[in-house]
């Protein structure tokens, strides 16, 4: 049996998708494990069974227009779903660093935390346009094994304690790093590389931020090690010298 990825469209139901592909609505139930097949919603993605002697219909079906994400599609979108609103994400970013804003409530942690998440605000953005570019809608949750996950608020992490919030702060700006460089040797779309290395470019800096912050409230005198690196990045600027022109001194150059 094969299988075929189905995002619901407003107004679809159980029955008006199993008539337009002409599957059994128990089919569709039992195999996305709906226990309320009665509340499927809007971007919700199913998976919808063609027999090995079938193939999915060519043209668009009598009932719901279909939409459809095919591989690799698929599969650069659960990716970036994941980054975007997943559990350790740019979403779960923003509200966790404004939370931690509001708990310390001084000002010196209010400059440190608020830009920081202004920055995920962005990339958030970033996101949500790359996601688009994938033909899928920005909706704020995740793809596990063909099913949708709304983000949830326990996604936050409520640490109040400061050295461990910064800590975490650290680890988490560190694996972003990471990630989106991976992310962008992955997916081989110029558009969304570009936005993953700036990005990961940004986690990089939010991460000496934090660890420079570490050091002078949790008194560790370390210097902060670089966050970990693979694959090294795509593009890594050069710091070239400035060429120097040597000029002739007030008595050379030649006879006047």
């Amino acid at each position: 049996m094969k299988h075929a990825r189905y995002i619901v469209n407003p107004g679809d139901s159980i029955f008006k998708i199993a008539k337009a592909y002409n599957v059994e609505m128990a089919e569709i139930i039992q195999l996305n494990h709906l226990k309320h097949p009665d509340r499927i919603y809007a971007g919700q993605v199913l998976l919808l069974p063609f027999p090995e002697s079938c193939e999915p219909p060519s043209g668009p079906p009598a009932g719901p227009t279909p939409i459809q994400i095919p591989e690799p599609t698929y599969t650069y979108a659960m990716w970036l779903y994941e980054a975007y609103a997943g559990k350790d994400s740019e979403l779960t970013a923003i509200t966790t660093y404004l939370y931690q804003a509001v708990l310390l409530d001084r000002p010196e942690f209010d400059a440190l935390l608020r830009p920081i998440a202004y920055d995920e605000m962005q990339h958030l953005e970033k996101l949500a346009l790359a996601l688009r570019h994938l033909g899928v809608d920005p909706k704020y949750g995740s793809l596990s094994n063909g099913h949708w996950v709304d983000w949830r608020s326990r996604y936050v992490n409520y640490t109040s304690d400061l050295c461990s919030l910064l800590e975490s702060n650290m680890e988490g700006e560190a694996r972003d790093h990471r990630e989106y460089l991976e992310l962008a040797q992955k997916i081989p779309i110029p558009e969304i590389q570009c936005i993953l290395t700036e990005m990961a470019a940004d986690e990089e800096r939010h991460y000496h931020l934090f660890c420079q912050a570490k050091q002078q409230y949790c008194s560790e005198g370390s210097a902060c090690p670089p966050p970990p690196c693979s694959p090294p990045p795509l593009y890594t600027p050069m710091d070239e010298p400035e060429p120097v022109i040597v000029l002739p001194g007030p008595h050379e150059g030649g006879k006047g």
